[in-house]
């Protein structure tokens, strides 16, 4: 550290100050003062590509500024890397989650940071105990032996914030920590928050659900283009003025209401379905139709089966019982090459890690499934793959100056559309989609609810899964609601409550397995 520049509020533990970070001609922070007070949830907003993401990298200590200071209570603070910040009391949740998943949760919560003793010997007991700690505190005793890699994505996100308060964070920063939580796992994650704040913790909290930044904030800031263009605090924010700052636009990015339900005949048939995972049965006798060109959702919070069902459909998993039928004709899904040639195509829940190859460019992410379509005599037709890649691009709105860029370059918006025009390549019948808007801001999840209606008015027929009411009531002309494998209620969008939805989803007693 150096030496003090003006001294800083008191109630400021950390901040960015005037700060500038350009890649190439590109400015991604264009001179940002971002002050973090502690004992306070300090809320980020900005859609993607605003700059919030590059903010964070710097607080971290992944990147650093072109000019600026960062200031740790009013002295300068040099992040060379990660493990600076962390040094400093700085940690952060990444929303693509950095889990080892070859390691259990004990060793996962310690990684890089190990509890030694004789100088030379990992002391496991010590890490156990802190690691139970933390867990226990984030309401979620896990097995600390498990391996990562079998965990959900609910709980490899919990194990992250596990990390962060085993090691005595002063700043916690937090980018969409919920986006794979369940309803009952988002209400003991606030708690948690609630409790940091009165032990004096500095939060910094990212996120593109309103309804959680309201119900959590004390501090709005609000960036777009690189830049900050609001503050407030939490007495003068509400809804319209979180989106008309971050957008720069009123109306426009307001999600469209579902078109009203016609009667379809039924593309897609689902009659008695059942799938099974090591240890328990995920799917159980689930019948259901999608109709032609309707978007049919289905509703349910964290383990109630539907992404066990969604990818057993997409060939991804193994259907045990029952059968599937496209145009009444039954088919038979063994493969995600079966499901493709049937037309039905997925884009799965976690794109980082099951969607999106990221050492491959843009386009080649787009034609990855398509490829043998352009291939003669064993060669790539490049051109003819290369125009067809441009034009579903175009389709999907995908913002990129270059598409043989590569695909990380594009916020998380943009990578979901890409994982769109991928699918949209190989022309489905039935478009599979799990938590289609998961991290996406507001105005490109508005955005994708609008191609989506475009393609479903042109007979394409839309399966999705979502752990959002308000998703589900937005985008969906039915609704289906599943709990623990069993789907338990249908709601026609015009007479859904999400009150109703909620309850339906809610189980009072254990279904038996």
């Amino acid at each position: 550290m150096k030496q003090p520049l003006n001294p800083a509020k008191s109630d400021v533990v950390l901040e960015a100050r005037g700060v500038t970070k350009r890649y190439g001609a590109n400015i991604a922070l264009n001179d940002v003062t971002f002050p973090v007070r502690r004992g306070a949830v300090n809320v980020l907003i900005g859609e993607n590509g605003a700059g919030k993401s590059t903010l964070m990298r710097l607080l971290a200590g992944v990147e650093q500024a072109n000019s600026g200071d960062i200031l740790m209570q009013g002295e300068r603070l040099v992040l060379r890397s990660p493990r600076d910040a962390e040094a400093a009391g700085i940690a952060i949740v990444h929303q693509e989650l950095a889990v080892l998943e070859n390691l259990d949760l004990s060793e996962n919560i310690f990684a890089g940071r190990e509890l030694v003793r004789s100088a030379v010997l990992i002391d496991r007991d010590s890490q156990d105990s802190r690691s139970d700690a933390a867990l226990v505190e984030l309401r979620k005793p896990l097995a600390l032996r498990s391996l990562a890699g079998a965990l959900s994505l609910g709980n490899r996100q919990m194990v992250e914030v596990a990390r962060s308060l085993a090691h005595g964070a002063k700043v916690l920063i937090l980018d969409e920590p919920t986006s794979a939580l369940s309803v009952a796992e988002s209400s003991s994650l606030f708690a948690v928050i609630r409790e940091l704040k009165q032990r004096g913790v500095a939060i910094v909290y990212i996120s593109h659900r309103l309804h959680e930044l309201l119900e959590l904030g004390d501090h709005f800031t609000v960036m777009r283009d690189g830049r900050i263009v609001g503050r407030a605090e939490r007495s003068e924010v509400d809804r319209q003025w979180i989106v008309e700052r971050m957008s720069g636009r009123a109306a426009e990015c307001e999600p469209e209401c579902a078109a009203p339900p016609t009667t379809r005949e039924p593309l897609l048939e689902v009659v008695n379905a059942a799938t099974k995972t090591p240890d328990r049965t995920a799917v159980r006798e689930v019948t259901f139709t999608v109709g032609n060109g309707e978007i049919v959702g289905i509703y349910g919070l964290l383990g109630s089966g539907r992404t066990e069902l969604l990818e057993a459909l997409a060939g991804m998993g193994t259907l045990e019982a029952g059968e599937v039928r496209i145009g009444g004709k039954k088919v038979c899904v063994q493969s995600v090459a079966d499901a493709i040639s049937a037309g039905i195509t997925l884009v799965p829940e976690d794109r980082q890690r099951d969607g999106l190859v990221p050492e491959l460019s843009i386009r080649e992410n787009i034609s990855l499934a398509s490829l043998w379509d352009f291939a003669r005599s064993g060669w790539l037709r490049r051109r003819a793959e290369s125009a067809r890649a441009k034009e579903v691009a175009a389709q999907m709105h995908i913002a990129a100056r270059d598409l043989e860029l590569k695909v990380t370059t594009l916020s998380g918006g943009n990578q979901q559309k890409v994982l769109l025009a991928r699918c949209l390549m190989r022309r489905p019948r039935v478009l599979l989609l799990d938590e289609p808007t998961r991290g996406v801001d507001v105005a490109a999840k508005a955005e994708i609810y609008r191609m989506l209606r475009e393609l479903s008015a042109k007979g394409l027929s839309v399966l999705f899964a979502t752990s959002e009411i308000e998703e589900a009531r937005t985008l969906a002309d039915r609704v289906l609601v599943m709990v623990q494998g069993a789907l338990v209620a249908e709601f026609a969008v015009s007479t859904m409550t999400d009150e109703a939805l909620f309850a339906a989803a809610s189980p009072v007693v254990e279904v038996s397995r």
